[in-house]
């Protein structure tokens, strides 16, 4: 990625993308949270397994979306650009009519077969409007995914973090004035029409609202529907491989273990959140660098993007892993401490797939969305046989091995995929990316372990304390001893921006 500005502004897209991403993480958790202290495990589960669905089900939508973000960011010409976004609302409409209903069969079905009584009436009415929510959120997220596709990162990010804030003053109003179950449950979707509504404005704002007849459809729907069809295989099997697992639990064990998964399966969606938000910025600058022919850029951003992208997780995964139990008991209470195995193997596979150029944003940007879906539906398959072996044997770590395991299991093709797709000689990536992150990553596993057997923190100042410490130790080192005087001009002066 040669030239400060252009450096500046991917490093600057994914940088506020994983702040909105977290901001709506640490909402999500304080729900949460707030959820845990005051239903029961059963009713928390029944909560996991139907609000879940709004993120697990959006599989359709989500390889829509990244299609024509590639598709629009790939167009070289305004005019093209404002084709393909006509014709992706009209996409986005069906989609998320088709979603919607999804969601609330699913819920429906749930609630017929997993839970009963009362849970069962809350889940399927909660349901139903959960599915109507998405429906209209869908459609408006449109005006999002436009905001991407021009490289506007920094305003998209900003309009999410403000949608975050919204939807959480509205969960937490709900959940302190005792608001039924089923409430809850419905207006748990409401953040993509929140931000996509925000962002209509900045679409109205920019003169990037086109509005064109049908004569190019055809062609347009060609750039954008292949494309969709591996995407839509990868976010099917990243929905078998993260949403089997509750589905599992609850049908070979109860609504208690489902409870009890609740809380890995929260913690572990900081990292695949995170991992999702690199998309944002490297679907659109991966195309556009193949679109353009510059085979240097896309090389510098499959090696110094995993550089950067690894030296944010390895941290993140070492910490959760070493302090599962602790974080897990002040943060749900200790009645759910029984999930903490399950959370340090849950989590472990993200040393492996911090690295950008595993991702299927890269993977996808760069050409290679085929590759990317075999693979994931490959590894889809094997976890959920998995699943089924294994979790009557060992409970609720039964799902967090299988999944791991057939992830793993497919990083070999996925990397050889971004190798080939980059360009990239294996030795530089891990001289330049591996290497210095697992390094640090080793050092501070032993520091965190040193202290959580030594110092054994309970309560939740030193726990906090030592995690937000121990990740804020491992980055001053990478940024003292790895990264070059050019990257840390690059990061100071980022930080000087922002500030």
């Amino acid at each position: 990625m040669r030239g400060p500005g252009e450096a500046r502004l991917v490093a600057s897209g994914a940088l506020l993308q994983w702040v909105a991403q977290g901001s709506g993480l640490l909402a999500l958790l304080i729900i949460v949270t707030l959820l845990a202290r005051q239903l029961t495990i059963s009713e928390l589960g029944a909560y996991g397994l139907v609000a879940s669905l709004s993120g697990y089900l959006l599989v359709i939508r989500n390889s829509v979306a990244s299609a024509a973000v590639r598709a629009m960011a790939g167009a070289e010409e305004r005019g093209e650009r404002d084709g393909v976004f006509v014709v992706a609302r009209r996409l986005y409409a069906l989609v998320g009519f088709a979603t919607g209903l999804l969601i609330a069969l699913v819920a429906v079905i749930l609630a017929a077969t997993v839970l009963d009584g009362a849970l069962a009436s809350d889940a399927r009415t909660g349901g139903v409007g959960l599915g109507a929510l998405t429906a209209v959120g869908i459609w408006a997220s449109v005006n999002l995914d436009r905001l991407r596709a021009e490289r506007l990162f920094v305003r998209a990010a900003g309009t999410e973090i403000v949608a975050v804030a919204i939807n959480l003053a509205m969960m937490v109003t709900l959940i302190v004035a005792g608001a039924d179950l089923a409430l809850i449950i419905a207006l748990s979707g409401a953040l993509p029409l929140l931000s996509g509504s925000i962002c209509a404005v900045l679409v109205h704002r920019y003169g990037l609202a086109a509005r064109g007849g049908r004569g190019d459809d055809r062609r347009h729907r060609a750039a954008i529907v292949p494309t969709a069809g591996w995407l839509f295989v990868i976010e099917l099997s990243n929905l078998f491989m993260y949403a089997s697992g509750r589905i599992v639990l609850g049908a070979v064990k109860s609504p208690r273990a489902v409870g009890l998964y609740e809380g890995p399966v929260r913690a572990h969606n900081l990292l695949y959140a995170l991992g999702g938000a690199l998309a944002v910025p490297t679907v659109p600058t991966a195309s556009r660098y193949v679109a353009t022919g510059d085979d240097r850029r896309l090389h510098e951003l499959a090696v110094r993007g995993s550089r950067y992208t690894l030296a944010l997780f390895v941290p993140l995964c070492v910490t959760l892993m070493v302090l599962a139990e602790p974080i897990i008991r002040v943060w749900l209470g200790a009645r759910y401490t029984d999930g903490a195995t399950a959370l340090t193997i849950l989590v472990s596979y993200w040393l492996l797939y911090g690295a950008l150029i595993v991702t299927p944003g890269f993977l996808v940007g760069a050409g290679k969305a085929r590759i990317a879906g075999q693979t994931l539906a490959c590894a889809a398959a094997l976890n959920l046989l998995l699943a089924v072996i294994l979790t009557p044997q060992l409970g609720v770590e039964g799902p967090a091995v299988a999944t791991t395991a057939a992830l793993v299991a497919a990083f070999p093709f996925l990397l050889s995929a971004g190798l080939r797709a980059a360009a990239v000689l294996w030795t530089d990536l891990v001289r330049r990316a591996l290497a210095p992150a697992y390094v640090l990553g080793g050092l501070l596993a032993l520091l965190l372990v040193a202290i959580r057997f030594g110092l054994d923190p309970e309560t939740l100042p030193p726990v906090a304390l030592v995690s937000v410490a121990g990740v804020a130790l491992y980055w001053a080192a990478y940024y003292a001893f790895v990264l070059d005087s050019d990257e840390r001009a690059l990061v100071t002066g980022m930080a000087r921006r922002r500030r």
